[in-house]
This record gives structure tokens, sequence and C-alpha cells, in this order.
């Protein structure tokens, strides 16, 4: 086991009031759950290949259909200790759904990722990608947050993310602090806004950067069920624009005082 996996997701779920399975039903129906299991655990673990391609799309079916089915079914080194489904989302179109679901098969000595893609047309289920991935272990302990085995992109990702909140945090104190009347609430909640989000893979190093994000916190950590922990980080550009103007605010709040000036001085009569 990793030296340092602390950070779990299982209790950052219930901090939200989920456990795994509830959040993956939530993800899925029941109906494109049973289809996925009985594609891999009755179908293509026991070669039942014509079976599998009356299941597929016409547009993923070619030539090749049938080879690629036989190369999957030979990961499978035995009768499965367990399965789970690790991974659910789907997604709404106008007048389809498409399902991704992901099983994950565990065995004696290793572990195996059954990918499913179903789109769901007019009440038709069809299966539009199927892919098994053989794994060291499960995805449970490949995606905890550790720092074993982590390189440049995660700790760069991780020190970005330290430098963003104690930036915001410092910011946000020093406006507290001042007496700017009315406009520190203003600034107060500007201060806290993030734009333009970078989402680090704490799992695989990757980058992704959105320009029109925005975010209040502008530093946040999530995860799924089983999946990957996401470093989310946004240009703190309220803190930058408040700690730029700091010293012309203050200066507008000070009160003016009108100090007399001394008269000439009364001179004496002869």
């Amino acid at each position: 086991m990793p030296a340092c996996c602390w950070l779990q997701p299982r209790g950052l779920l219930k901090l939200y009031g989920y456990d795994r399975a509830s959040l993956l039903k939530k993800n899925m129906t029941q109906e494109d759950e049973t289809l996925a299991r009985e594609s891999v655990d009755d179908l293509l673990f026991q070669n039942r290949f014509d079976e599998i391609e009356a299941r597929l799309d016409p547009s993923v079916r070619n030539a090749d259909t049938r080879e690629k089915l036989a190369e999957m079914s030979s990961f499978f080194p035995s009768e499965p200790i367990s399965v789970k489904t690790v991974e659910a989302g789907v997604v709404h179109g106008r007048d389809t759904s498409t399902t991704t679901i992901t099983l994950e098969y565990q065995f004696q000595r290793s572990w195996l990722l059954a990918h499913i893609v179903i789109r769901t047309k007019d009440g038709v289920r069809t299966i539009t990608a199927f892919r098994i991935t053989p794994t060291a272990e499960p995805l449970e302990v490949m995606n905890e947050f550790t720092f074993d085995d982590k390189g440049f992109s995660q700790y760069a990702g991780l020190l970005l993310a330290l430098s963003v909140a104690a930036l915001t945090s410092y910011a946000f104190a020093l406006c507290i602090r001042m007496k700017i009347g009315k406009k520190k609430w203003v600034w107060l909640l500007a201060i806290l806004a993030g734009v333009c989000r970078l989402t680090v893979n704490w799992t695989t190093g990757e980058w992704f950067i959105t320009p029109l994000g925005f975010l209040i916190p502008p530093v946040t950590i999530s995860c799924t069920a089983y999946g990957p922990w996401m470093l989310q980080i946004f240009s703190p550009v309220g803190a930058i624009a408040f700690l730029r103007f700091r010293k012309g605010l203050a200066s507008e709040a000070m009160p003016l005082t009108v100090v007399p000036q001394a008269g000439p001085a009364n001179e004496s009569s002869a």
C-alpha cells in the first residue's frame, strides 16, 4: 500500500452526503448497468461473440469486430473473484442519452476494467464502445491521493494551488482589516472569485485548461466514486486587483480634516 493515502474519496463523498454506491446509481439506470454486466459476464466471458455483435451499434461493427472480441476475451484468466461498477456517467441529448460504465473485475493476482458506452435512442439500447483494460491493481488504489511516484507535473500543480490559496487568503484577511467603507463587501466577494480554470489530474499528471471557467473559491479539490483526484485552480484576478489598488482604496476612505490656518497677528497701536 502507498505510504501516504490519508485522503480518501469515500471520506469526501460522505462529507457531501453520498456513498459510492448511491453516487454511481445516480449517474446511470439499472437497465444500462444490466446490459453492461450481461455483455461482459454472460457473453464475452463465454465467447458468445455473435450475441455481442448483435448488441453493437452498426457504426462500430466492422470486419475486425470478431477478432477484437476474441482478443478481449483472452484477457480473462479465470472466473473473477468479484465484480463492481467503479465509474458511471450519463449525457442527455435532444432525443438520445449516452451512458458510460466501467466495471472492475478482480482475479487472484490481477484486475480488468471493462469500459462500455451505451446509447439509448427511441427506447433502443446499443453499445457504441467496448474496451477491456488489464491493470496491476484496483482502480481505487491507482487513484488514491498519495505522493508516491508523482512527478513534476503533480508537484507543480500542487505548488500553484497552494500559492493561489495563500495569495487569496492574504488578500481576504487584509481586506477585512482595512477600513474602506461599504466597498469592503464588494471587494471581499471579488477576492474569492477566480476565472480561467486549470485542472490537474493527480493520478496521471495531465493538465487541462478551461478559459471560460469561473468559481468561488479559486482553489478546489474533487473526485468521483473511484476516479482520480482533480485539483482545480482558477486565476485569482480579484485578489490580484485588490492588492494592486489597496493603497488607493485606503486613501479614498480616509476622512478629510480641515486644519484652520492662523491669521496675521494683530499689531498693537501706539
